[in-house]
């Protein structure tokens, strides 16, 4: 029997001070046992310098070394690392979420599978983001929904919750960006997991420079987005033709 409730699978890449400020509002709002399982590339990554302290958060912080490199593989590698019942990936410099997180671990105690913290949905907010991002996130966020007919409204969000049983059921087969994600809630629709998806707010950081490869990672999304469709539309033919 797993000791730890939740395992909180962070990616970094040159965090700085932002890493303490978060570790500390985690370790203060939620109300459960947890581990933190800091995911980084390589050795030189600055965050490492503010983790000296073993005296940050009263919690254990675990550090993940990428095999590879990008956040797509930190992540799958920090969700291989997991010992917990229950698996949050949250993004290093979101600190508005953090009080989303005990309603989300309610929500898979009490049957969910997954839980999905949509900017897309009434209560939902993206707020400050660089336009061409913004307008790629939306787009994307309607073609899954709408194309494909995977019933949620943001499954290209990373930040998602789940429970750890999926990664029995779930092979992870992405490569690149934060497809994970996309992948994660497509694959956990066509098992007919039990998924809810509650509002979110997103806000992006002043003068802080992103590590979101637009114009790189589309072709990634675009693969998943093609998974999505012709397996829904595969699915829907066979129960016409049954």
């Amino acid at each position: 029997m797993n000791l730890i409730k939740l395992d909180i699978i962070i990616p970094v890449y040159n965090e700085n001070e932002n890493i303490i400020k978060l570790l500390k509002l985690l370790d203060d709002e939620i109300n459960c046992s947890f581990r933190i399982l800091i995911c980084y590339d390589d050795e030189s990554d600055k965050t490492l310098k503010y983790l000296k302290n073993t005296n940050i958060i009263k919690k254990e912080i675990v550090l993940v070394k990428n095999p590879k490199t990008g956040p797509n593989s930190a992540i799958i590698q920090g969700i291989n690392s997991s010992k917990a019942e229950i698996i949050l990936v949250y993004m290093a410099d979101d600190f508005e979420n953090v009080k989303l997180i005990n309603e989300m671990i309610t929500l898979i105690e009490n049957g969910n599978e997954l839980v999905i913290p949509s900017r897309f949905i009434p209560g939902g907010k993206m707020i400050g983001a660089v336009k061409i991002k913004e307008i790629v996130t939306r787009v994307g966020s309607l073609l899954i929904y709408y194309l494909a007919g995977i019933p949620h409204k943001d499954c290209t969000n990373a930040f998602k919750m789940f429970s750890a049983k999926i990664t029995d059921k779930i092979n992870f087969e992405s490569t690149a960006g934060f497809t994970f994600a996309l992948e994660l809630v497509a694959k956990s629709y066509f098992l007919n997991l039990k998924i809810a998806e509650i509002p979110s707010t997103w806000i992006e950081i002043k003068n802080r420079k992103s590590n979101f490869k637009i114009l790189k990672w589309i072709p990634y999304y675009i693969y998943w987005l093609s998974y999505s469709t012709i397996r829904n539309y595969s699915l829907k033919i066979k129960k016409i033709f049954k």
